[in-house]
């Protein structure tokens, strides 16, 4: 590899320097655009090609994606070239190897140390036809990411890959493969073209990478791809583009084109579109209810959510914790403080998912032993991000955040699975605190609408019940 860092540390810090998700392919093609090569393949021609697209486009992208075989169809001269291009890509931009190997024994380590040791490469795509055994090798090195195939945007893929009734065989691969290492050390090859199954995938898989060919030459819908495969966090998901960039009268135009329309359909993907499985999950289990309801300050409601409804479901709470998850990922903090005693079961799935110390404000101090306030093991600087169920008006959030700040820890941001757009983001700002929602209670009633589980009736009643309230 070219540096210490791992593919996922430089993959993140180029997608945020970069406000990028691009992914160029270096894929050298002299024979279908000879008008962009010498007559004459040698080294030096295809290493100064890539290079050319490298310096136009170093700080549009996330990371390049050389193709093996394009290189090695020159033989010595190609590997050689090979080499010496991912070397000149810089050391803060990761190089994701696609060469969808698949062995096992010693052949998968030779094929490992020839990707890693001698070409440089920070990730590789492979097959996973050959089970864990072709996979291991390449996670033997510290800080690789190994993309499996798991549904690629091939016309025959289907023929394979959708294989089964129950279960298709791709959902399997996304299933089984997460056993073979942590979510940075296992990423997915999704096609774009195929965005059902690329939901599916990142509903098995909420946490790694996927990369997601097949936009642009091969017909992908961008924005499709982008509401199927980004995670909670707006992240996880890359584009890699080839021939549109490559090929194009200017390299750096086509990749500035390119990366601005994926950030800008990026930010247009709502997050109940993201969490569109987690929304019907949730109105499954009874979470979320519609009738006539009456709330505990005596009003009438045509609505009712009941969060403490999620325990009952291993998989649904696993499902909640991924999305509290994705809105952590980019705060730094110590603790997690669950507002008691909805978001305790949260609190406490979310800390098992991220690794985070859980810590507490009691609703009532204790009249006896420490008689402390706050429960667990912290110290007075430290900053604790407060984990709550749902926020209406935010006033539990509030009240929770002063027994935290009184015992000496600093709260700048509040994450919770609903914000009830009653009030709850504005008053808490107010305060100086960010509110941080995986859902909004408007995105939840276009999901339920659109899947047919409100009808328009209900769908306006509770509208404009949250509007006037």
């Amino acid at each position: 590899m070219k540096s210490q860092l791992s593919f996922t540390d430089k993959l993140t810090a180029a997608v945020e320097r970069n406000n990028s998700l691009l992914c160029v392919g270096l894929d050298p093609n002299p024979f279908k655009f000879p008008d962009f090569f010498p007559k004459t393949i040698t080294t030096a021609a295809l290493v100064d090609w890539g290079r050319r697209i490298i310096e136009q486009t170093a700080d549009l992208v996330c990371c390049y994606k050389p193709n093996g075989a394009f290189y090695e169809q020159f033989g010595g001269d190609g590997m050689e070239a090979l080499r010496q291009t991912i070397a000149a890509v810089p050391n803060n931009i990761p190089v994701l190897l696609d060469i969808k190997r698949g062995d096992i024994g010693s052949t998968a380590t030779a094929y490992a140390r020839a990707a890693i040791e001698v070409l440089g490469a920070d990730a590789v795509t492979l097959s996973p036809y050959m089970g864990q055994d072709s996979v291991a090798p390449f996670l033997a090195y510290s800080g690789v990411t190994a993309f499996i195939l798991c549904y690629t945007s091939n016309p025959s893929a289907p023929e394979v890959q959708h294989y089964g009734h129950e279960q298709h065989l791709f959902e399997y691969i996304a299933q089984r493969a997460q056993q073979w290492g942590n979510h940075n050390q296992i990423g997915f090859v999704v096609g774009a073209t195929r965005p059902n199954s690329l939901r599916q995938v990142r509903t098995i898989a909420p946490n790694n990478w996927i990369l997601a060919p097949g936009v642009g030459a091969q017909g992908g819908n961008l924005e499709d791809a982008l509401t199927a495969g980004l995670n909670a966090a707006g992240s996880g998901l890359i584009v890699p583009v080839s021939r549109a960039v490559l090929y194009a009268d200017d390299p750096r135009q086509a990749a500035l084109a390119l990366r601005d329309q994926i950030t800008g359909a990026r930010q247009q993907v709502p997050s109940a579109a993201v969490h569109q499985q987690l929304i019907l999950e949730l109105h499954d289990a009874g979470c979320i209810q519609f009738g006539n309801f009456t709330l505990a300050s005596g009003r009438q409601s045509p609505i009712y959510i009941d969060l403490r409804r999620i325990s009952a479901s291993a998989s649904l709470l696993r499902r909640a914790a991924h999305a509290y998850a994705g809105l952590l990922n980019q705060l730094q903090y110590q603790h997690l403080a669950a507002v008691p005693y909805a978001a305790l079961t949260l609190g406490t799935a979310v800390a098992l998912e991220t690794g985070s110390s859980l810590i507490y404000p009691r609703k009532e101090a204790k009249e006896y032993g420490t008689g402390r306030t706050v429960e667990g093991v912290f110290s007075t600087g430290e900053t604790a991000v407060v984990i709550e169920d749902l926020v209406t008006s935010g006033g539990s959030v509030l009240k929770a955040i002063r027994q935290l700040e009184a015992v000496g820890l600093r709260v700048t941001d509040v994450a919770v699975l609903i914000d009830r757009e009653q009030g709850g983001p504005e008053n808490l700002a107010a305060a100086g605190y960010q509110l941080r929602a995986a859902l909004k209670m408007s995105g939840i009633l276009e999901v339920l609408h659109r899947a047919g589980r409100i009808n328009s009736e209900e769908f306006e009643s509770v509208k404009k019940y949250l509007a006037e309230d």
